[in-house]
């Protein structure tokens, strides 16, 4: 019989730690070459195991590209609904693998709710490879160094099964000893709302080494700490009697430093994290502020259900780097993208990975490896260059920042995709005597996104039946959490309202349209076009004249 191979738990007692690092890590130490060639042999795997697929028969349209070239200049750019029926409807026998397991996310609120993906053993693998290596980046500071204890309390924040955040415990588990708050077999008899809070009680009673969350939800539980960890403000002796000797004592002692210096408890007082890993659209946002009050500077990692999980911040926590073995990854530019919105004949083209610009934004294309279904796939993100190289690393591959969903959608805080076709309805619903819309995502003080939906009235009915920007959020609101039940979630666990409307004079936005000779954007229009139609309704409610 065979030496079964060592779990990770086993390596970080048995293993040298650059042996540990060597194994995980090593995708790193590659050159641009070495990086270029594991995804061309990867691709030419998928491609033949795709082709024979059902799937790849119809997305190939009967005709197995014979290399890399044919591929990208044969097989079309594709989108979820050139997969839904075969999906939505788990036809497995028109899949390349055999799934293990299915992952969903929201696809378009209200309308089209969901997309489902299936991983079959070979992507879980990879995934579960990248997820610690992840982990160990999160726990390091410097390259090759790192501090995990062979088990750890982890406080879990994320989305359970079926979302693909679920998978971190799921495939970390076996691997590694955590103990996780909540139980992972109570976490799906709790609503997320519940989980965050059981959760975030048991790690203030107990402590906790690492965190795993939603960057929005962390940024929530640092921003209302003291209320999380007291019940409410106000410590109660049967709340206290369930905290360990020692977190008894960090509270204690972060309590005197409290009421001594006149400043609130912070998370760094009472926890000593060996690593903080966020994840969502907006995580560059909180950075900073997150470091401060929990003592440990995040590590961002990146990717999403149809994807895997593609990307990683270093020791450095200075960008992102994508694992060469999860996707093929092709890159739109973003003046390509833009070009593709407005003309939807116009096909955009692409650059790999050793093409890139610094400093140029990005739409992302991949394609899935080791059975994948996704093939050519515009996933909906968009990332910027930030380099090429990092010399003082010594990484020779491109990093990147993620900027944001593409401009046709507006993602807020990660939990409710908005788009027009979502408006359109929830304004249908609502019977508004609407004439006009146009809706661009914006940030409050606190960095926090919400949806910014200017509205014109019609003026007949506006004359009759006057309303209040107020009266409009009040009334909209209802019909877009009856609408999209994501939506609802915002306010409840993130304390936000998603919404704002500003009323515009009726005409102004057909007095753009004339003026440029194009209607605006109906979702997230350039900065720029919207402070000119803006200037425009000032001008016109002044009665002054168009600026020059």
């Amino acid at each position: 019989m065979g030496v079964s191979p060592l779990r990770f738990r086993d390596k970080l007692s048995k293993m040298e730690p650059e042996e540990i690092w060597k194994q995980y890590c090593s995708f790193l130490d590659l050159s641009m070459e070495q990086y270029m060639g594991i995804q061309f042999r990867l691709l030419e795997e998928q491609i033949q195991l795709f082709g024979r697929s059902g799937l790849g028969q119809r997305i190939f349209r009967g005709k197995i590209p014979a290399s890399v070239d044919e591929f990208r200049q044969t097989v079309p750019l594709t989108t979820y609904d050139d997969y839904a029926d075969v999906l939505l409807q788990k036809r497995v026998e028109m899949l390349p693998s055999e799934p293990m397991v299915w992952l969903e996310t929201t696809w378009e609120s209200g309308s089209r709710p969901v997309k489902v993906a299936p991983y079959c053993k070979e992507m879980l693998g990879v995934y579960q490879n990248n997820i610690l290596a992840a982990m160990l980046l999160a726990a390091s500071r410097q390259r090759g160094k790192f501090t995990l204890k062979p088990s750890a309390r982890t406080l879990y924040c994320l989305a359970p099964l079926p979302y693909a955040t679920g998978l971190f415990p799921l495939l970390i588990e076996p691997e590694y000893d955590m103990q996780f708050f909540p139980p992972l077999n109570d976490v799906a008899r709790m609503s997320f709302s519940e989980q965050n809070k059981v959760g975030f009680k048991l790690a203030a009673q107990r402590g906790i080494d690492m965190f795993f969350g939603m960057s929005s939800i962390i940024y929530t539980i640092t921003k209302n700490f003291n209320d999380f960890i007291s019940g409410g403000g106000k410590f109660k002796l049967r709340n206290l009697i369930h905290f360990t000797p020692t977190m008894l004592y960090r509270l204690a002692m972060a309590k005197y430093r409290s009421a001594r210096d006149g400043t609130p408890i912070r998370p760094a007082d009472l926890f000593d994290l060996q690593a903080l890993v966020c994840v969502g659209t907006d995580t560059e946002l909180f950075k900073d502020e997150l470091e401060k009050a929990w003592g440990c500077r995040p590590l961002e990692i990146h990717g999403g259900t149809e994807p895997t999980c593609i990307g990683t911040e270093t020791w450095s926590r200075n960008g992102l780097v994508f694992f060469p073995d999860a996707c093929f990854y092709e890159f739109i530019p973003e003046q390509e993208m833009l070009r593709g919105m407005d003309d939807s004949t116009y096909v955009p083209k692409t650059y790999l990975m050793n093409e890139l610009t610094a400093g140029q934004n990005y739409e992302l294309v991949i394609t899935v490896f080791k059975g994948g279904a996704f093939v050519r796939y515009r996933v909906g993100d968009m990332y910027r260059c930030l380099r090429l190289r990092n010399e003082r690393d010594g990484l020779d591959m491109p990093q990147f920042e993620y900027i944001d969903r593409i401009p046709s959608v507006i993602d807020i805080a990660g939990f409710t995709r908005i788009t027009e076709n979502a408006v359109r309805r929830v304004i249908e619903m609502s019977r508004l005597e609407v004439h006009d819309w146009f809706a661009f995502k914006e940030y409050d003080g606190e960095n926090r996104s919400f949806m910014h939906l200017y509205v014109e009235m019609d003026e007949h009915a506006a004359a009759t039946y006057p309303v209040t920007e107020r009266i409009l959020r009040e009334h909209m609101g209802i019909y877009f959490r009856h609408y999209d039940h994501d939506y609802e979630d915002l306010k409840r666990l993130l304390g936000v309202d998603p919404m704002q409307i500003t009323l515009l004079t009726t005409g102004t936005m057909a007095r753009y349209a004339d003026k440029y000779g194009r209607p605006i954007r109906k979702i997230n229009p350039s900065t720029q076009d919207v402070v000119d139609l803006l200037y425009l309704q000032r001008a016109g409610d002044a009665g002054g004249g168009e600026r020059k």
